[in-house]
């Protein structure tokens, strides 16, 4: 048994692994894949902090209040501010290299970007490569601690929890070994759910692989409350290269650093959209170029940063440059094809201001939480720094509450023989599936659309426990799938709830934002083919 285990390997997990190991106490954490690759190594902005003297909370606060449309929680928006500096400064002792300023700015020990949405300077980076190097210190910092323990190639089936109601408490994961195919149950005194965003349930996404809302269903599953999930934000600048085998995004950074949206024709089309224009905030630039693409029946819009002198370019953008390079685009000569992709999950799973959830015993940190600190929008780069601040708190209330110091009998836990091979019909499915996402919970919804969508979904989900009322048939496609299709309904549910356009949530049956502020809160109730 261990004191904490944690779901997850990216910069939310490693930062709560690392507070708590500083503490004494044993952590494990377990990793989907063979090596920690989840959506923070593709981090390329950066993490926005008050560190500029021109700058101030209140201003970060008030840019992160707007971008939310109005759904943003101010108390988890003030503890992510005021926390931001004590959090660099963290993340700096533990080995992190973010870019100097120049000396030119005497005032200011780091190089700031803009971004969209942002009134001032306040995005620290590692040139465009930021959660990479974040997470290279953070692996690194690991290893110095021999109370941490890490396993790979682990998927969590999921989460093993006792009693009922108030007194339900989370005592560890069901996970499986996938080099074996054999179940085991994994034991702690308190378990943070740090897996990620839910990117990959949609067609279009620039989300790693890991990125499939599997947190949000293995939480609602043991009871725990999902919010906001119909805010998906849709990236409005990914690559448009249909070469590419996977999606690659290009940072919100290049709009700051002067970047211009264009149509083929060289039209500036977010002039008459937005007073910031190409630098308005995501929501609002991906509809737009959503619009103008079925205006002008083209299959990209390009964004036009040859203004600035090359060598700028590709000493603030070496990774992105490389990126069009391979596909034969010269980002310092050409414009950059681009298209919207899914990208950041707003909603997840319900926690309060110290990451806990409804389940004593669990908290959730990273993308997969609902923190409240996004609203209907994520404010650019805020994500890394919600990451860490909140995994952060995490720990600090699992040493205040005392849970460590509470034992309990774990409970037997039957093991299986989960098949890891023959897969296909179900990989077939979750494409169909991810397809269905795109075509009717996309960047632009109806009623109809997503109450067809949900029909179709619930479907799947009755294909799916079909498959599991039979013996010996739980392949990890197969589970893989049912967690793509529990979320995808939740988030589905969601949307048709929420009956106003705001922030993310575009629907055409009800255009105008509503003047009540209103959260939504699910828990995952079966048969899931019923309201």
């Amino acid at each position: 048994m261990y004191d904490i285990l944690i779901l997850g390997a990216g910069i939310s997990g490693l930062s709560a692994a690392i507070k708590a190991a500083e503490h004494g106490h044993t952590v494990l954490i377990l990793n989907k894949g063979a090596k920690p690759d989840g959506s923070s190594n593709y981090a390329q902005g950066g993490i926005a902090t008050v560190t500029a003297p021109t700058d101030s909370f209140k201003l970060h606060i008030e840019d992160t209040c707007e971008a939310g449309a109005g759904l943003c929680k101010k108390e988890a928006v003030k503890i992510l501010v005021k926390n931001g500096p004590g959090t660099i400064n963290q993340l700096v002792k533990w080995g992190v290299n973010f870019t100097p300023a120049e000396a030119s700015e005497a005032n200011l020990k780091f190089d700031l970007h803009l971004e969209g949405g942002h009134s001032h300077k306040r995005i620290l980076h590692a040139a465009d490569l930021t959660g990479k190097e974040m997470m290279r210190a953070l692996i690194a910092k690991l290893h110095e601690f021999p109370n941490i323990a890490f396993l790979e190639n682990r998927l969590i089936e999921d989460l093993i929890v006792t009693g009922r109601g108030k007194n339900k408490r989370a005592l560890g994961a069901k996970v499986i070994n996938q080099t074996t195919g054999k179940t085991e149950a994994i034991f702690a005194k308190a378990t943070i759910l740090a897996t990620g965003g839910a990117g990959c349930l949609w067609f279009h996404t620039i989300d790693p692989p890991d990125a499939c809302g599997d947190g949000i269903a293995i939480a609602a599953r043991a009871g725990a409350a999902i919010e906001d999930v119909e805010f998906m934000q849709f990236h409005p600048t990914s690559l448009y290269a249909p070469k590419l085998k996977k999606a690659f995004l290009i940072s919100e950074a290049v709009r700051g650093f002067g970047g211009i949206l264009k149509n083929a024709k060289g039209e500036e089309f977010m002039n008459g959209v937005h007073p910031l224009r190409s630098l308005a905030p995501r929501d609002i630039v991906a509809r737009a170029i959503h619009r103008e693409m079925e205006r002008t029946g083209q299959t990209n819009m390009f964004l036009d940063v040859t203004a600035r002198k090359s060598k700028d370019i590709r000493t603030h953008f070496p990774n992105i440059y490389a990126k069009c390079l391979s596909v034969g685009i010269d980002m310092t000569k050409d414009w950059i094809p681009v298209v919207p992709a899914a990208h950041y999950m707003c909603g997840g799973v319900l926690v309060d201001t110290w990451s806990r959830t409804k389940i004593k015993g669990l908290y959730a940190s990273g993308e997969v939480a609902a923190t409240g600190v996004h609203g209907a929008n994520r404010l650019a780069s805020n994500s890394l720094l919600e990451s860490v601040v909140f995994a952060l708190r995490a720990i600090e209330n699992i040493e205040k509450t005392g849970i460590l110091k509470k034992s309990f009998t774990p409970p037997k836990i039957d093991s299986e023989k989960i098949v890891m091979t023959d897969g296909e019909h179900w990989k077939k499915r979750t494409l169909e599936a991810r397809k269905l996402m795109w075509e009717k919970c996309g960047i632009v919804r109806s009623v109809a659309g997503l109450t067809e969508g949900l029909d179709k979904l619930r479907k799947y989900n009755r294909e799916v426990e079909d498959a599991f009322a039979k013996k010996g048939s739980r392949t990890a496609a197969l589970l893989a799938f049912r967690n793509a299709i529990e979320s995808s309904i939740l988030i589905v549910k969601s949307a048709l709830a929420r009956k106003e356009s705001r922030g993310l949530q575009s629907i055409l049956d009800y255009p105008k934002m509503s003047s009540k502020i209103e959260h939504h809160s699910f828990y995952l109730e079966y048969p899931l083919d019923k309201n």
